[in-house]
């Protein structure tokens, strides 16, 4: 039979190990996290190009380094929206909140033809950028997008002398640091890291 003491003991035992696995937890969680992002040095170049999916932020954020002189295109796929209601296509949709967001409508290219996977968008600026002689590049998405998105344009874009940064867009949704603690977290983490074992496996 256990008494006070024994009980006082293994109580404190406990309290200890629930610390410590809270202490470590808070240092390896956000590894998977962090690894999903990358951020390329801001350079100017010729467009800057938010890639299709995902909410409005990563067109904000494209518009926005526009507007801040770091290129002078910005860049669309096209792609048909199967959304109850909603007639435009998806290259019309950002053309729209590009111009709410202060771009001119001469200064944004839809590109033609339709996309479904981050490696067909990627030909498709190529064929783009070459066609126009451009010699840079600013590729916009989602945080945890951003190491697939980078893997997948610097394959796609080499020997082609064109330099591709990837930037982050803002998502209030999706924090590197906690992505444990929220369901959209959750989701788009492991969601992506699928994405990427696939695209590793060779599938694209």
């Amino acid at each position: 039979m256990v008494g006070r003491r024994g009980c006082a003991v293994f109580g404190l035992i406990a309290l200890v190990v629930v610390i410590v696995a809270m202490l470590a937890s808070s240092l390896w969680l956000p590894l998977p996290g962090r690894f999903l992002i990358v951020v390329d040095p801001l350079q100017p170049a010729d467009a800057v190009v938010p890639l299709g999916g995902g909410l409005s932020n990563r067109v904000v954020r494209a518009a926005a380094l526009l507007k801040e002189g770091y290129a002078t295109w910005l860049v669309t796929a096209d792609d048909e929206l199967d959304l109850p209601g909603i007639r435009e296509s998806y290259g019309e949709l950002v053309r729209r909140e590009a111009q709410w967001q202060g771009v001119s409508g001469d200064r944004i290219i839809v590109m033609p033809g339709e996309v479904e996977t981050t490696y067909e968008e990627a030909l498709a600026v190529r064929t783009l950028a070459q066609d126009q002689r451009w010699t840079s590049l600013i590729i916009v998405t989602d945080p945890y997008h951003t190491r697939r998105a980078s893997l997948t344009f610097g394959e796609v874009f080499r020997g082609t002398g064109i330099t591709v940064a990837v930037r982050p867009a803002e998502n209030p949704r999706y924090d590197p640091e906690a992505w444990w603690r929220s369901v959209d977290g959750l989701r788009d983490t492991w969601a992506e890291y699928g994405k990427l074992v696939s695209y590793l496996l060779g599938y694209r």
